[in-house]
């Protein structure tokens, strides 16, 4: 398994994941039921592979392709908790038009709804984003993240990565 952090580098990694996981709000957004049987509605057919047990849920939200707001919670379009399933995790969200989005999501093995980290603040919980960038001192850009989408199906395969 990669390693993505080093040192003391890690450490401020995962500070800051925690800073940005906590940070999202507790409330799930209202987000729009995939319909396969619509041509017209764009779906992000997510796919979670690399969870390293069946516990708990994996937390997924929803970026619109604006950059100074990335990772912002109050700017989110969707945020929804789905159950664990190995080997590989999947959802769907519908969102409104074709554009550009953006995925980040954690596991919360133990269902408390936050992102843990050890007491040193490396992430303790695994995560993951769109397009799956390598993270070494901090969270990835939008650039790096985001993906174009069309109507129809939009597969956004990501592997979780644990420290």
């Amino acid at each position: 398994m990669e390693r993505i952090m080093r040192g003391g580098a890690g450490a401020l990694t995962g500070l800051v994941l925690s800073m940005w996981f906590l940070s999202l709000p507790a409330q799930a957004e209202a987000a729009s039921l995939c319909n396969p049987a619509d041509p017209n509605q764009v779906r992000l057919q997510i796919s979670v592979s690399g969870m390293r047990s069946a516990e708990g849920n994996v937390q997924i939200t929803i970026y619109p392709d604006q950059p100074e707001h990335f990772l912002d919670g109050a700017y989110k379009l969707a945020r929804r908790e789905f159950p664990v399933t190995l080997p590989v995790t999947h959802a769907c969200f519908a969102v409104a038009a074709p554009g550009y989005y953006a995925v980040a999501l954690f596991h919360d093995a133990n269902n408390n709804h936050h992102f843990d980290t050890t007491m040193i603040g490396l992430p303790a919980e695994g995560y993951g984003f769109s397009n799956n960038p390598k993270l070494y001192l901090s969270l990835p850009r939008l650039s790096r993240t985001r993906f174009a989408t069309r109507a129809g199906d939009n597969p956004v395969a990501i592997q979780m990565k644990y420290y």
